[in-house]
């Protein structure tokens, strides 16, 4: 690690330490276990896996097989912890999450297989796999959070604030991890793939150093943008949280039709459609 690599580690490290002590202090396993599992498992999974390095040596098998063991947990954790942000959001509406979660399901069985389909016959299938499993997630997650944005602009639903910051560095982690997955997943398929044929081992001395400048660079920016993401959430959870809002009350479709009939009824109309189809 050179000097800036070894301060994003331990600024990091600070980070995680202080956001898992202030997601407990301020009681929010209670309203988001979720993210309060995630919180711990970044905390936990940066510890293990650097106990792993020490014992075994960073360029071993075990702490290979155990680094992509950790970023698959903290990738699953990560989404369970956006379908809980769509829930709290939605959690009203029992028509419309009824079928987000379906949604949510149907993508994550996509993004398995397609990750799968993707590492299959490449050198490296491990890192393959796991780079494309980070990055289709990692759009899909941007995706999502943006359309929780849009919808609740849209029809002015309410969003605490923590649930909005928490929202907002996900989503600005996600974008900057795809940009970055994409470039290492490039880097493995097209260069690492050039070691294996025979003709290429001449100048796989000269591309190796170009590979590892590269992914140096990308794992400073990726390191850069979960600082920021961290600060975020440790940002939001500075003071006491307010008591948790009530769930929103539906009002009759009378009075919708005298306040905001273009916004209001149109949701209410669509959530009960979707539970009569669901019922069906």
């Amino acid at each position: 690690m050179n000097h800036y690599e070894l301060f994003l580690f331990w600024l990091t490290l600070g980070l995680q330490v202080l956001l898992c002590a202030l997601v407990y202090i301020r009681g929010i396993e209670r309203r988001l276990p979720f993210f309060t599992i995630y919180a711990t498992l970044l905390i936990a999974g940066t510890l293990g896996i650097q106990l792993v390095y020490l014992h075994f040596g960073f360029r071993s098998a075990t702490s290979y097989y155990a680094a992509w063991i950790t970023t698959g947990v903290h990738v699953i954790a990560q989404s369970l912890a956006i379908a809980e942000l769509c829930r709290y959001e939605l959690r009203a509406y029992r028509g419309i999450w009824a079928l987000t979660w379906r949604v949510l399901a149907l993508l994550a069985v996509f993004f398995l297989g397609h990750a799968a389909m993707d590492a299959w016959g490449q050198p490296d299938r491990i890192a393959i796999y796991g780079l494309t499993l980070e990055r289709d997630f990692g759009i899909a997650s941007v995706v999502i959070l943006l359309a929780l944005f849009l919808i609740r602009n849209y029809y002015d639903l309410w969003l605490e604030p923590l649930q909005k910051w928490i929202a907002v560095g996900m989503c600005f982690f996600c974008i900057i991890d795809v940009v970055n997955n994409t470039v290492l997943r490039d880097a493995f398929t097209q260069y690492l793939s050039l070691w294996f044929f025979t003709r290429y081992t001449l100048f796989w001395s000269e591309m190796k150093s170009e590979v590892v400048r590269a992914n140096e660079l990308w794992s400073a920016v990726r390191a850069s943008a979960f600082v920021v993401s961290l600060s975020l959430w440790c940002f939001a959870l500075r003071k006491p949280l307010p008591a948790p809002a009530e769930e929103p009350v539906l009002l009759p479709a009378e009075v919708y039709g005298e306040l905001s009939p273009a916004v209001n009824l149109r949701l209410r109309a669509f959530n009960d459609r979707l539970l009569e189809l669901l019922r069906s």
